[in-house]
Formats: structure tokens, sequence, C-alpha cells
């Protein structure tokens, strides 16, 4: 099917002039490092994408229709195989190198040997190389959490860090260790030090939080576990078969979300099959495309997975710590460190040295008279959480502006511009000022 001329306001030229199309501002560009937003731009795609809807309508894998329209006459069966439904198959989203015959006698200026001279319009080349890119990005996200995931557990970070944030053995009652059941999957384990990473996935405004409905509930019942037993083994135990359960279910969830990405690219038709003027603007097929979106700040596998990796353990801490029902009291009292050995004292007392003070993380304390911790309960080593390599001031900043009860708040971490290096709420413990 030919587009017609006065739709897309272009001029046909060449000796076979029913393949030539070109549009009022010309693709005059498409070589590797020419196919980006700013070109995007000049060279007016959106106005093609909006034509190429008036005319064409959506439908089903949008992309795989519109590129099989602009195949030149007698080659349509060249990318006819052009789809990018698959996550986990990426063989056939790519486009083969065709060259079309009849560009030495159109008006493609500068355009050999480029992605777009393999179709009746070069505009087509920025389309695909746009859609090849956010399927190689939600690829990126949906190898990298399962890799950084696998990393953890082979590492045994989950034992690990339970071990040595689990109290020192004394008998606690079962009712601490509720939070147990209600911890709720509520990460997309994207940090904000990788760019492209964040800017990647605000532009998919569908981004939403992962709930109980992407994975299926088949954890044990750990309550009942430990009301007929108080003993610390097995709730350590429970802690680290939940949240080994739960690291699971962020990789099962998150890899939905990048399915259901993908299919709301490749898939079914999201839009009606024909759309008003007025309304064409805002189908899924246009927005996906708007802007060149994806020719850029494209992440990789190899720059993901460590971030997934540092922002799961992180993740996974302030989890034993809610659960194990930590407390941090920050003792102001000046300590009497030996010259060049600042926070000796505090490491001494099993506290971490804050700008506050010497911060001492205990289970069940209660401030009674003269501000004296009673009946608080250390950890093995709580220094493992310098391990995380984040800073334990910003950790604390953290929880002291976290209303009590609430969850981290990941889509706000990504919404956001400038560097905080944490997202909202990720340590919920309480903080307490004392002197003691």
């Amino acid at each position: 099917m030919l587009l017609r001329a006065s739709c897309l306001l272009v001029a046909a030229t060449g000796v076979a002039a029913e393949l030539c199309i070109i549009g009022p501002t010309p693709v005059t560009a498409c070589g590797a490092g020419d196919i980006n937003k700013a070109n995007w731009d000049k060279f007016g795609i959106d106005n093609f994408v909006f034509a190429m809807i008036r005319e064409f309508g959506t439908s089903d894998n949008f992309p795989k229709f519109i590129l099989s329209q602009l195949a030149p006459q007698g080659q349509e069966s060249v990318n006819a195989g052009f789809d990018c439904s698959n996550i986990e198959d990426p063989t056939n989203c790519k486009i083969n190198g065709l060259q079309n015959p009849d560009g030495g006698n159109c008006v493609f200026n500068n355009l050999g040997g480029t992605l777009c001279l393999g179709f009746t319009s070069p505009e087509a080349g920025f389309l695909a190389a746009n859609w090849i890119n956010q399927y190689d990005g939600l690829r990126a996200h949906f190898l990298a959490v399962r890799e950084a995931a696998d990393n953890l557990k082979n590492e045994n970070f989950i034992s690990n860090m339970v071990d040595k944030l689990a109290p020192q053995k004394q008998p606690i009652g079962p009712a601490v260790f509720n939070l147990i059941a209600d911890l709720i999957v509520d990460i997309l384990p994207v940090g904000g030090e990788i760019k492209a990473a964040s800017t990647f996935i605000k532009k998919f405004k569908i981004i939403r939080k992962a709930t109980k409905k992407d994975v299926k509930d088949d954890g044990k019942d750990i309550i009942s576990v430990l009301e007929s037993n108080a003993d610390i083994d097995k709730q350590a135990a429970a802690t680290k078969d939940t949240l080994t359960q739960q690291l699971e279910a962020i990789v099962t969830g998150t890899q939905q979300r990048m399915r259901d990405l993908v299919a709301q690219v490749f898939g079914p038709n999201q839009d009606p099959t024909t759309v008003d003027d007025d309304q064409i603007v805002n189908t899924v097929a246009f927005i996906n495309t708007y802007h060149g979106g994806f020719l850029d700040d494209l992440p990789a596998q190899s720059d993901l997975t460590p971030q997934m990796e540092k922002q799961m353990k992180t993740w996974i801490a302030s989890q034993i710590i809610s659960i194990l029902g930590y407390a941090l009291f920050i003792d102001s009292t000046p300590l009497a460190d030996p010259p060049g050995q600042p926070g000796v004292v505090c490491n001494a007392e099993g506290g971490i040295p804050l700008s506050g003070g010497c911060g001492l993380f205990r289970i069940g304390a209660v401030v009674g008279s003269g501000n004296v911790i009673d009946g608080a309960q250390k950890a093995n080593d709580i220094f493992a959480l310098n391990d995380l390599g984040i800073n334990m001031n910003d950790v604390v900043n953290n929880a002291r502006g976290c209303p009590q009860g609430n969850t981290v708040d990941f889509e706000g971490f990504l919404e956001m511009d400038d560097s905080n290096p944490l997202p909202n709420c990720m340590f919920n413990f309480p903080v307490q000022d004392v002197k003691l």
C-alpha cells in the first residue's frame, strides 16, 4: 500500500517515483552517529509518525506493521520477520542489510550504506533504530535483574547479612518478627547512579510499583513457626527464608514488568484501529516514538547489574533492620578517642560513628532515667552495614525523614532530577537522639 502525498506532505522523485518518499525536511544523515534525538527533531520524524498513524491507523505490533508498509516493492519479505515482541529471544529484533535498489535514483542525500536506505522513506530507519533501542533497553533490565539476584545468591549475601545483623543470642518474642508477614515487594531495583537507566525507565509512563499480583504467594507460614519456637536460630532462618523468597519475587516482578512493556510496544494493539487527528498524539503508538526518546541514554546490562546488586543489598539490609525491630540511638556525648583514631571508642561500644555522635543500633531498647538504654540487644556485627558501600549518615538522614509506617518510594526516586543517594523511606527505623 502506497502513501498519499497529500497526507504526508511529501514529494515523490526519481525514475521509480512510487518508491521514493521524501518528507518536507529530508533526512540527509543516517550513519551510526547521526541517529539521535537531535536529528530526529531536525528531520521532522514526529510529523512522519503522525502521518503514518493518520494514513494507516494502528495495528497489532505497530512497529512491524509500519516497517512492512515501507518496504521497497518486490522486497517486502526481506524484513517481514522483524519482531521485537519476545523479550527472551532477540533473534528477529533487527533490520537486515537491505539496500533500497532504487536509492540511487532518489534524493536520499548521503544515505548510501545506512539503515535508512532500506526503506521507501528514510525516516523509517530512525523509527527502526528507536524501536530496537527500546527493546534492547528493556531486555537489558530483564537480564540484569536476574544476574544481580543470582550474584547475591552465589555470595550467600542474605544468609551472611542476617547472621551479622541478628541479635546476640537471647530469647525474643515472636511479636518482634511480625513484620515478616507484611513484607511488601515494593522495589524497582534501578538506582540513580546510572543516569541512562533512570532516564530510560522514566520514559515509560506506565511503570508501576511491583505488587504481589506479580508473583505466586508460596511463602511458608513464618508466624506459626515463630510462635512454636522463639529461638533466635529459628527466627534467623525464617528471616533468611522470607528474604530469599522476596528476592526471587523482585526478579519475577521486575521481569514481568519488562515483558509487559515489550508487549505495550510490540504486542497487541493498544489503540483504536483508526484515530482522529486530535487524538493521534495520545496514542501508545505515537508516545513510544515521540522525540526519538530511546535513541540516546541506552543502559547496558553490564552497567545495570552492579547497580541492581547494590540496590538489592541495600534493600535487604533495610528489611532485616525493620524485621528485627532495630532502633537507632545517636549518643551525642563527646568520646575520648585516642589522637588520630576518630571513632575508636564508638566502635568499641558496638556503635557506628555518625556526624551527630555515636550511632547505636539496638533491639527492644527503652530510654530510661538519665537517658540510659535499658534492655537493649546488640547485633552480632552491626559493622556489616559499612560493607554496603553507602554513607551511614545518608542512611540516618533517610530514616529521619521517613514517617513511621511509610514504605520505600522507588517511583519517586526515579522521577527525581537531583542526586539524592537513596529513595525516600528506603530505611524507616526509629531514630532517637540521646546523651548517655
